[in-house]
């Protein structure tokens, strides 16, 4: 198969340090959305790691996330669940403000 053939994948992908910066971005992204309802996530998982509504200055939200996500001690496959589960609840609330 030429290299022109093959599925090109960005080198993203490969970089464990932006999977984790893809799951705290869902995070922050579902921490502070108006739609959650914090009592209906179902994962226990993902409910630990998400942090507060931000109310704190900007840079210290951002270290106390990165370090409850470092103190999790997340391989791979938990990374990717995570992700995917922040992203569905965010739909969820998404989905609350609309209709």
């Amino acid at each position: 198969m030429s290299q022109s053939g093959r599925a090109r994948v960005s080198a993203r992908q490969y970089l464990p340090e932006s999977k984790l910066e893809d799951l705290a971005s869902s995070l922050r992204r579902l921490a502070n959305h108006r739609g959650l309802i914090r009592s209906e996530i179902a994962s226990p998982m993902l409910l630990r790691l998400l942090p507060p509504p931000r109310r704190a200055e900007e840079k210290k939200y951002e270290a106390d996330l990165r370090q409850r996500i470092a103190d999790a001690n997340l391989d791979g496959p938990r990374i990717a669940y995570l992700t995917a589960d922040a992203e569905r609840e965010i739909a969820i609330a998404h989905t609350r403000l609309s209709g």
